[in-house]
């Protein structure tokens, strides 16, 4: 990834602007802190094309509550959040992006949660964490919280946008079906590897992914045309406190749970990606076949719990 070496900087006093550089584990960062108590971090790379300045996002983000005007398509929208693709002007440049908007919710649990920082930075900081890492994440462009007082009243995440992909659910439905009969092993073996090593390398970073479900997980094509799995949601990312073996394997729980629907995918598979898991992290031959029929029978229990809720809302 291109890091911006050089900041140049085009500010004036007279700006509503206020800026300041930092890096976040060899990430350069700029601190943005933008009017009507609005402020974020953006990061100072593109993996492709262009690099944009402290002051080019400042100017872009100057007015967050626009960004969600002329979308190009909205992904998905509940009661406190909304996600769309949009072009976001940068200087001469367009850029696509996701752009998400979460809002604080109503209740006294999501009072005290307003106390904290936004959704949004805490997702950036994970997100830049987990890349110094190594692992595969959607890249983080800014992250932006409206906070006029002590409170966060919303927060805005905006990340690298990639043409084409899907996420792991939707292709393994489409693609993975619909490839012949000699090349499916091939592919199915090579999304699972990819699966297994991000939760392992989550696992040796001491870190668990809580909602690890297969929407959750975005596949693209990288430079060379081959299919390559990325991390997108950064909510469900916690450290072990405690139970650490159980969340451990709660994380293959979820993503088995939420793929039960899928034709194509069978026991084989399964078993196949619970064994190349267990390979990364060192769990013993012996605790293997206990394990898998324990997990096998928890995440048939949460599918159907989910098809019952899923009834049961209609």
């Amino acid at each position: 990834m291109a890091i911006a070496k050089n900041l140049s900087l085009a500010y004036n006093s007279s700006d509503m602007v206020t800026l300041g550089t930092t890096s976040d584990n060899n990430i350069i960062t700029a601190w943005l802190t933008l009017d009507n108590g609005w402020s974020g971090k953006a990061a100072l790379y593109r993996e492709r094309g262009k690099n944009f300045s402290q002051y080019d996002w400042a100017e872009c983000l100057s007015q967050p509550n626009l960004l969600f005007d002329d979308v190009d398509k909205i992904l998905k929208i509940g009661s406190q959040n909304c996600v769309a693709v949009k072009n976001l002007q940068i200087r001469d440049t367009q850029i696509k992006v996701v752009i998400k908007r979460l809002e604080m919710g109503d209740g006294l649990r999501q009072f005290f949660r307003s106390f904290r920082h936004g959704k949004a930075l805490r997702n950036f900081k994970t997100a830049i964490n987990l890349i110094s890492s190594g692992l595969p994440v959607i890249m983080p462009f800014a992250a932006l919280q409206n906070r006029p007082g002590l409170l966060t009243k919303q927060s805005i995440y905006i990340t690298e946008y990639f043409p084409n992909s899907s996420n792991l659910h939707s292709f393994i439905s489409k693609q993975v079906h619909s490839t012949k009969q000699q090349e499916r092993y091939a592919l199915k073996k090579l999304i699972s590897n990819q699966i297994v090593s991000l939760l392992a390398s989550l696992h040796k970073n001491g870190l668990w992914h809580r909602d690890s479900k297969a929407s959750n997980f975005v596949v693209c094509k990288d430079k060379h045309d081959k299919y390559k799995i990325l991390l997108v949601d950064m909510d469900g990312i916690k450290h072990y406190v405690l139970r650490r073996r159980s969340r451990q394997l709660r994380s293959l729980c979820h993503l088995a749970a939420s793929l039960m629907s899928v034709p194509g995918i069978n026991r084989t598979d399964y078993w196949r990606t619970f064994t190349a898991y267990c390979d990364l992290i060192g769990l013993e031959p012996a605790r293997r076949r206990p394990l898998f029929r324990q997990l096998a029978r928890r995440a048939q229990s949460k599918r159907m719990r989910a098809m019952a809720g899923g009834v049961g809302s209609k």
